[in-house]
């Protein structure tokens, strides 16, 4: 389905009574395909807001506190960017990194989430160059215990409303994490890379690892990584792609396929990925575009599964996707 803009007048009557109806079950937001609504949020926390330019900062002030989460002798920094001057609990966004990328390549993100009206956590999990991908996935969890807990940050976290996402191998993390925390509410990972299972604590886990889920993702990739280079970044049998076709019975995915873009054009920061950002092609697609496409989804994707909100549709699945994504999408 295609979002349509709406502009009858008498519409915004009908969207209030539809968000009325949405934030009363929270049950209703994970299986909630993008909404048919005009654009405007009306949600309770953050009365009416204008969507007019996803990719842009949002009306949020914020400020930054960073923490270590200690866990069977493993150490996890992380570092939260929350919005200040909310009464109300804010929902909550953990983020890992790509393999040896450090999670500040992707402070940008992080910090235009927050401005939108999330807590927004990157995370460093303990990895090596041969990381156990379950020890990262449960220290993803370590940090949202810490999360929850009174008095973790200035600003209360709502833990009915927690997402996961994460570039690389922080994506298929974030798939992980979710498949064995039931706090999970939602994912959203961007070129997640799977594993062929070969290496003791880096399993395929696909299509298992998703196909049980009750969940809504969202998959962004490339495939210009593909194949060729030296190694391929995002080898065709492993790719976003594979993660989207294991979603096959969760309540809404989608697939958001960037053309021309490369692998580490997912890094916002590029400045902070130090070596790790130079194995992969160079992309054809201006990073604008991509970096502009990651915030605007972000935002439309945890508002619309997290807080409920009707009409965020043409940034999901419409007119206000770039010209260069291919979407698929279920249901």
């Amino acid at each position: 389905m295609l979002c349509r803009r709406l502009v009858c007048s008498n519409l915004f009557v009908l969207s209030l009574a539809v968000s009325a109806l949405l934030h009363g079950s929270d049950a209703a937001a994970r299986t909630l395909a993008c909404p048919d609504l005009d654009t405007v949020f009306l949600d309770s926390f953050d009365a009416r807001l204008p969507t007019t330019q996803l990719s842009q900062p949002g009306p949020f002030p914020t400020q930054t506190r960073s923490g270590v989460t200690l866990r069977a002798g493993r150490s996890t920094p992380w570092l939260a960017v929350y919005p200040t001057g909310s009464p109300v609990p804010r929902p909550l966004l953990i983020f890992a990194p790509g393999f040896q990328i450090p999670s500040a390549s992707y402070a940008a993100l992080m910090t235009h989430v927050a401005t939108w009206g999330f807590v927004a956590v990157r995370v460093d999990p303990t990895t090596g160059f041969s990381p156990s991908h379950t020890e990262m996935a449960l220290d993803v969890s370590a940090v949202l215990n810490d999360l929850l807990a009174p008095a973790a940050l200035p600003i209360t976290v709502d833990g009915a409303r927690v997402a996961l996402s994460g570039h690389s191998l922080g994506g298929k993390i974030a798939v992980m994490a979710a498949n064995a925390d039931s706090r999970i509410d939602a994912v959203y990972a961007f070129d997640p890379v799977n594993s062929s299972g070969g290496a003791t604590g880096q399993p395929n886990i696909l299509p298992a690892g998703i196909s049980q889920q009750t969940i809504p993702f969202g998959f962004a990739g490339e495939l210009l990584d593909g194949s060729g280079a030296f190694q391929a970044c995002a080898p065709l049998a492993l790719n976003y792609q594979t993660f989207f076709n294991a979603a096959a019975s969760t309540p809404a995915a989608y697939e958001w396929t960037l053309d021309g873009a490369s692998h580490t054009d997912f890094v916002t920061n590029p400045d902070q990925c130090g070596f790790s950002c130079g194995f992969c092609q160079t992309g054809t697609l201006p990073t604008t575009v991509t970096h502009a496409f990651m915030r605007s989804s972000t935002v439309a994707f945890l508002r619309t599964y997290l807080l409920n909100e009707p009409g965020l549709c043409g940034w999901l699945n419409g007119g206000d996707i770039p010209a260069q994504v291919v979407l698929r999408q279920r249901p």
